[in-house]
């Protein structure tokens, strides 16, 4: 799923960013973060302490956006995320954390419906 979303950046103002979820997102966020990004994302929706880890949606956003921009995804570290997170205005990618977790997982949902449950309906 493609999105483009608008950020304020520390020297350009607001810019529009691309960001892409595939398959294959969850993947490199493991190889980049070495973190299980379900299991973080699961953690973030069911915890009501001060444990979570709030920077799931920054690094996400990061995998995104360099899946969108067809970056070399075996130079990403996380050097290169800290980098990239340094042109944004301070709260800027928490702020957006919502928007960047909802792309990731409307990726993740399907739309289509069982061919038997489609065919019952239509009278067949």
């Amino acid at each position: 799923m493609y999105q483009e979303i608008t950020l304020k950046t520390c020297g350009e103002g607001e810019k529009s960013f691309p960001f892409l979820a595939t398959g294959t997102t969850a993947y490199r966020y493991k190889q980049v973060f070495h973190q299980d990004l379900m299991i973080l994302l699961n953690k973030m929706e069911n915890s009501e302490d001060d444990q979570t880890d709030m920077t799931v949606g920054d690094k996400l956003a990061f995998i995104m956006n360099a899946q969108a921009e067809k970056r070399d995804m075996n130079t990403l570290n996380v050097d290169a995320f800290l980098e990239w997170a340094d042109q944004f205005d301070g709260a800027e990618l928490f702020l957006h954390m919502q928007e960047f977790v909802t792309l990731y997982l409307g990726s993740r949902r399907t739309s289509s419906k069982p061919k038997k449950e489609a065919a019952q309906r239509s009278g067949k």
